[in-house]
């Protein structure tokens, strides 16, 4: 099975070291996640005030508990998350934490939610981990080692034709400003495709993509910490990466399209004929 080159050198061995780590505090982890969910667990009207502040403090929590996991074994080690302060290590290695992707499912004990963990190499991503603890899932990528799930290798689908694809999509935040394009790329995509599913968590779309059962996805203003992890599940498992205009990520946040590589260009295609015919920018 075809793996992506390594990008740049790095030291593989104390990568395999992290990772490893990991693996083996996936019990530790899963039961404190539960553990934080049932502390914050809704179910009952919030207004946007105080449901915002639960989330937020969910976040929190999940974080503080990696963080401490973390800097328990690798103390020189830096650690970023999009909501706190980073850490500054002594080292080259910086961990890059969502520590709940799919807060709303997280809080409402709905079971698509993850935890995405990436570990760069002087900036640049080099290992991918991403626990759905619900489903007792764990994503894992090494540059150049393939992508797992769990104890097996995975690899993203062999659809060809964009008729016969299964699509998701996450529907940006900001979603009620862009709802006419939303709604239009929506309406093409249904005419175009299969089916659409919808997780509410974006990295989970992104490992279901890399794993074969999904085949496609396409979003606006997707942020660094959403892919700093799935990235590299990704590449390892075949998919192909880009922009709506069909060129390489560089910059976040970004337009995205992520595919099993077959119908990439289809996917760009429909964009482009949706936006063409509502003239959206």
């Amino acid at each position: 099975m075809a793996t992506t080159a390594p990008e740049l050198n790095f030291p593989i061995e104390e990568i395999t070291q992290r990772v490893n780590f990991i693996e083996q505090k996936i019990s530790f982890l899963i039961s404190g996640i539960k553990t934080i969910q049932e502390e914050v667990f809704i179910s009952t009207t919030l207004d946007d005030l105080v449901e915002k502040k639960q989330l937020d403090n969910s976040e929190k929590k999940v974080y503080d508990l990696i963080r401490n996991l973390i800097l328990s074994e690798f103390p020189d080690d830096s650690i970023s998350s999009e909501e706190e302060i980073k850490i500054s290590g002594q080292n080259n290695f910086t961990w890059v934490l969502d520590p709940i992707d799919g807060s709303m499912n997280f809080l409402r004990r709905l079971p698509l939610y993850v935890v995405s963990i990436a570990i760069q190499h002087r900036d640049t991503s080099v290992a991918g981990m991403v626990l759905a603890p619900e489903l007792k899932d764990f994503y894992s990528a090494i540059l150049g080692q393939g992508a797992r799930k769990n104890d097996s290798l995975i690899r993203c689908s062999e659809i060809h034709k964009l008729d016969r694809a299964l699509l998701i999509s996450a529907f940006p935040v900001n979603r009620k400003i862009i709802l006419t394009e939303i709604l239009a790329d929506l309406s093409a995509f249904l005419t175009a495709g299969r089916s659409i599913r919808r997780t509410g968590s974006i990295v989970l779309d992104f490992c279901w993509i890399a794993e074969g059962k999904i085949d496609g996805i396409w979003e606006k203003s997707v942020g660094i910490f959403d892919m700093a992890a799935a990235s590299v599940i990704l590449k390892e498992a075949g998919a192909k990466l880009t922009n709506y205009k069909n060129q390489p990520l560089i910059s976040f946040p970004s337009d995205i399209v992520i595919s099993n590589q077959y119908i990439h260009d289809q996917i760009i295609e429909v964009l482009k004929k949706s936006r063409t015919e509502n003239s959206l920018n």
